[in-house]
């Protein structure tokens, strides 16, 4: 009798081991984004900790999601702001002012037609430790969309000479068809990685839309860097932009510096500045 209940308790502790085992298989894959990705949790995080909001990694690509994936990341700075842009039908000048979350998240989706028009927006700076360099970027994304489309700029900007973009400047935005179906894309129009920045120019889509920016800045200087400083930055065309005249601009610390060519095409909206403190 004593070895039959032993059995049956050996029998009950593999049946509860195995059962762990899957549970933790299946947790560690559990997430699936929107173009069918399986990420496992420690994957996610590191996503997490180089800036992608929880919206860019469900709508990550593939290959995006291989560059990042393993990387050994900390997230070190983030700053969230959200603007409102006002159209007033009688002046015609629209512009733009820094709001609150609770303003954003509340505020009615149609202006009052004929008479003043809000468009409302955020955007998201973040500094990442990734390895031995830093990640600088930006993401933005629209509460409802403007009316005129057309092609806009996204850009982060520093002035720092310790330090140099040492990647790419990557850029991708995804959108989604009144249809329901979702498409992610890397297309523009200008690109620019300088001393003192990256950006990229390119053709808002008629559906709805959220983009990032982002790039690696690595130390050209043997001593210790002890801060950080950046500011994302974002351009909306309020007209029509001649296609020859889009990379009549500049990009540096303050954001986006439209040329004359370009100055009366586009709003201006407060750059979103992000800091870190520590050594490197």
């Amino acid at each position: 009798m004593s070895k039959i209940r032993n059995n049956t308790t050996m029998n009950i502790i593999l049946t509860l081991l195995v059962s762990l085992a899957c549970i933790a298989q299946v947790n560690a894959a559990e997430y699936e984004n929107y173009f069918g990705i399986e990420i496992n949790n420690e994957e996610y995080n590191t996503l997490l900790n180089l800036g992608f909001t929880e919206d860019e990694i469900y709508y990550m690509n593939e290959q995006t999601y291989l560059e990042n994936k393993d990387l050994d990341a900390n997230l070190v700075s983030e700053t969230k702001k959200y603007y409102k842009t006002i159209y007033n039908d009688i002046l015609g000048n629209p512009y733009s002012v820094e709001t609150n979350k609770e303003e954003y998240e509340n505020q009615a989706i149609l202006g009052a037609r004929g008479t003043v028009n809000t468009e409302y927006k955020t955007m998201i700076t973040t500094i990442s430790q990734n390895g031995s360099k830093y990640r600088y970027k930006v993401s933005l994304s629209w509460k409802n969309m403007p009316s005129t489309r057309s092609f806009d700029i996204i850009g982060i900007g520093f002035d720092d000479e310790r330090i140099s973009i040492d990647s790419s400047v990557y850029f991708n935005y995804y959108y989604c068809k009144s249809s329901g179906t979702c498409y992610t894309e890397s297309y523009y129009y200008d690109k620019k990685s300088k001393s003192t920045g990256g950006s990229a120019v390119y053709d808002l889509p008629d559906s709805s839309v959220s983009l990032s920016l982002y790039y690696d800045v690595a130390k050209i200087t043997s001593n210790t860097i002890t801060s950080l400083s950046m500011c994302g930055d974002y351009s909306h065309a309020i007209s029509n932009v001649p296609v020859g005249n889009i990379s009549n601009y500049d990009i540096a610390y303050n954001g986006i510096e439209l040329s004359g060519s370009l100055i009366n095409y586009y709003d201006e909206i407060p750059c979103a500045p992000g800091t870190w403190h520590g050594s490197w």
